[in-house]
């Protein structure tokens, strides 16, 4: 591949399923963080203007997009275009996964979750587990010497509570939030009550067998629209990022640049 420049301004952009995020990365971190829905194409020219206007310098931004869904990321990719007249660069297809992967099938491993792995690990520097809490839960373990190890995909919050819904014939649909107490006294309760413990239960489980296996508890990082909801019902969590995706994306042309 082509030896990539130094740039004044990175903007990163991570599709997933439901949001599209969008971060201004410099030396000192991701900044001006919006975000905008997968189904409501209006409101993304907007944030790409918006972020425009936040790039600094004289020349224009870098752009580079991590994705877990392909058909939008065609539809964002060519507003970029459009819009800024700029190509974006895409995590996997343009540029390399920014660590080693010790599983079955590398290409099947979403970019976010290898992202979020490489930022988090970036931050440690050690063993660590990274548990995304978005559309799907996603949890993983990095080794000590940044190996991306695999782990766990589950439903999601929102999920869990509509296939609830969906496929009951009397459960009402009920968005997630946290608990009242242990003891919910009406059906919305009682449907909080389960996807919350479950999702927080899920998530001490997996970690808990990760370290049975490494010998040592990771330290552990989650991320996620859910993860703020989730850190309240687990104590054992060690740092929430909101934008640890972002992070691993401009983590990924920087590696791929040799800036890092």
């Amino acid at each position: 591949m082509t030896r990539l420049p130094p740039v004044d301004a990175l903007v990163a952009i991570d599709i997933g399923n439901t949001r599209i995020g969008l971060g201004r990365w410099d030396a000192d971190g991701v900044h001006d963080v919006s975000r905008v829905a997968t189904t409501q194409p209006k409101s993304w020219p907007a944030a790409l203007k918006q972020m425009w206007s936040t790039a600094p310098g004289d020349h224009p931004p870098t752009v580079v997009m991590g994705s877990v869904a392909p058909e939008v990321t065609r539809e964002f990719g060519a507003l970029v275009r459009e819009t800024w007249g700029l190509t974006p660069l895409c995590v996997r297809d343009d540029l390399p996964l920014p660590m080693p992967l010790r599983i079955d099938n590398p290409h099947e491993v979403g970019v976010d979750r290898v992202c979020c792995a490489a930022a988090a690990y970036d931050r440690v520097q050690d063993t660590c587990a990274v548990a995304s809490f978005g559309s799907a839960i996603t949890i993983d373990c990095v080794s000590a010497d940044g190996e991306f190890l695999g782990g766990a995909i589950l439903p999601g919050l929102e999920m869990s509570c509509e296939a609830l819904h969906h496929y009951t014939a009397q459960l009402p649909r009920v968005a997630p939030g946290l608990p009242n107490g242990p003891f919910a006294k009406n059906t919305h309760d009682a449907i909080v009550n389960g996807v919350s413990y479950a999702a927080a239960g899920a998530l001490r489980e997996i970690v808990e067998r990760f370290a049975i296996e490494l010998r040592q508890w990771p330290y552990l990082v989650i991320t996620g629209g859910n993860a703020g909801l989730v850190h309240e019902l687990a104590d054992f969590v060690d740092a929430v990022v909101p934008d640890l995706c972002l992070m691993g994306i401009a983590l990924t042309y920087c590696k791929a640049a040799g800036l890092r």
